[in-house]
């Protein structure tokens, strides 16, 4: 009986070892899923400059088209969404007003919206 239990023993102690000296396969998949989480972040950032920098040229195109043709850009309806563009890229409200040749608080009446 004594043989027995010893025999278990050293055989759940090599056991032990081996579990310890053998290679995760989990470690493997979760730095590829770090990698390509890291590469999504990267492309993500890359697209939203993109976006900006074509949402600022479209911006500039249409103010041009918009001095040319003589119509200032107050006569353009504003919504809440072009609001909002301009806040979220930094512009205080006061800022959009004059830019918009509105009144600060219409501005505040849509962004409350």
């Amino acid at each position: 009986m004594q043989w027995i239990i010893i025999g278990l023993f050293s055989l759940s102690a090599v056991l032990f070892l081996l579990s310890l000296f053998q290679r995760d396969s989990n470690k493997e998949i979760e730095n590829q899923v770090e990698n390509m989480s890291i590469q999504m972040m990267q492309e993500i950032y890359y697209l939203k400059k993109k976006i900006n920098v074509l949402e600022e040229e479209f911006l500039m195109e249409s103010n041009k088209l918009s001095e040319e043709e003589g119509t200032p850009t107050a006569n353009k309806v504003l919504t809440r969404d072009d609001i909002l563009s301009l806040y979220e890229e930094g512009y205080s409200l006061a800022h959009i007003a004059d830019m918009t040749n509105s009144h600060i608080d219409d501005i505040e009446d849509m962004m409350a919206n």
